[in-house]
């Protein structure tokens, strides 16, 4: 009986870390292109209780089978929403808790603080953050610097996963997983 009572209090331990955690971060999936990458970065969100936003004109079905395929059985713990309209989305985000990320900063994202409800941003694998946005919150980006300068960019699932990383290990909420 006892081991039984240990078993629930672990869970319930766990499902209150997952709800504590629910909101901490949104990432921001702008105009994705491929599926493969969404689906693993789906699966990221899914891992760390992030949601997932994806925004504007994509290019592929939100049903391919490459994107389930990438995001195996895990979609069902994936807090995700669509919005098609990528203006209107911009214009409704707090300039003051968002990050986007791109190749075209100087400022790295160590450097950034991130904070519980911010939204880390990301481009597409083809075309990046449109510079309309880049103007609009230049103060508002960072990169990742890759030492080799013959390497454009880095792929999208991985950047995403450096930077979402950095973001919970700045808030101390990888320890909590890690602490019972």
């Amino acid at each position: 009986m006892e081991e039984m009572d240990l078993n629930i209090r672990t869970w319930l331990r766990k499902v209150n870390l997952t709800q504590s955690n629910l909101k901490m971060f949104t990432v921001t999936l702008v105009e994705p292109q491929i599926p493969p990458n969404t689906g693993n970065i789906a699966r990221l969100c899914a891992a760390t209780n992030t949601k997932l936003e994806i925004v504007g004109n994509i290019g592929f079905k939100l049903t391919d089978r490459y994107l389930k395929r990438a995001g195996l059985d895990y979609w069902e713990f994936v807090n995700w929403e669509y919005f098609q309209n990528l203006e209107t989305y911009m214009e409704n985000l707090n300039p003051r808790k968002i990050h986007l990320l791109t190749t075209k900063s100087n400022f790295c994202y160590t450097k950034r603080k991130f904070k519980p409800g911010d939204y880390l941003v990301f481009g597409s694998e083809t075309k990046g953050i449109d510079k309309v946005y880049l103007r609009k919150f230049s103060d508002r980006c960072c990169t990742v610097p890759m030492i080799n300068a013959g390497i454009r960019s880095l792929n999208l699932s991985s950047t995403v996963s450096i930077v979402l990383y950095e973001a919970l290990r700045q808030n101390n909420a990888l320890q909590q997983t890690l602490d019972f």
